[in-house]
């Protein structure tokens, strides 16, 4: 009973903060609890995982809304700069950048939104994919992130048994707790959601960059 307490209260303390490494340790610990796992097997994971985190260097913590999912949400305001501009700066952005004109993607000015889907090189076999909310008031943009996902690639193989070349989609919310997985799948998972931490705050702030420095650009 005790131990269940604890666990317990490690993830109500994770989940404050979303998917994090104790949310991953709780897991396999619930089930070596529930006699799914020997205390062999508990302590080779447990090493296992230890090892891949520090090769790493840190687990890519996930944000998670109150449902459970995967949910990004970044807040830049800009002084003086009305909606209307901001709404413009941001289409030409995506535009410019992603090759995403208007005619592809939703927007609204009277509502301040624009949504649209895009993906992320991670490596050679695996790819990110994602849907942007950008919502934009008088001075402030919101970008949220949300049906975060992956393709990947398998090249096949040619030997004895024939196998074809295939692709596989998958949300990121069926790839964790990573640690329940199979382990030749951690360094994957653990990549993308690193990579896709990574991309999406710098694709933030490329924005705001964009948006707060138009006006600097375009004086000629």
């Amino acid at each position: 009973m005790r131990n269940l307490y604890l666990l317990l209260l490690i993830i109500i303390g994770s989940n404050l903060y979303g998917q994090t490494d104790s949310i991953e340790k709780a897991a396999i610990y619930t089930k070596f609890l529930s006699k799914d796992l020997s205390q062999e097997d508990y302590t080779d994971i447990g090493a296992r995982w230890n090892q891949t985190i520090r090769k790493i260097n840190k687990y890519p913590d996930l944000p998670l809304d109150k449902f459970g999912q995967v949910h990004y949400s970044f807040l830049n305001k800009f002084k003086t700069i009305n909606k209307e501009k901001l709404f413009h700066r941001a289409l030409e952005y995506l535009s410019t950048n992603y090759g995403i004109y208007p005619a592809n993607l939703y927007s609204n000015l009277e509502d301040g939104k624009i949504i649209f889907g895009n993906s992320f090189n991670v490596d050679a076999n695996l790819t990110g994919t994602y849907t942007c909310i950008i919502s934009i008031k008088d001075e402030k943009i919101l970008t949220e992130y949300i049906n975060i996902g992956c393709q990947v690639f398998y090249p096949g193989s040619s030997g004895e048994v024939y196998i074809p070349e295939s692709t596989a989609s998958f949300n990121i919310n069926q790839l964790y707790p990573v640690i329940l997985k199979n382990t030749k799948d951690w360094n994957r998972n653990l990549i993308l959601f690193k990579v896709t931490n990574e991309y999406l705050k710098s694709e933030v702030d490329r924005l705001r960059d964009y948006s707060m420095n138009y006006d600097s650009n375009y004086s000629f």
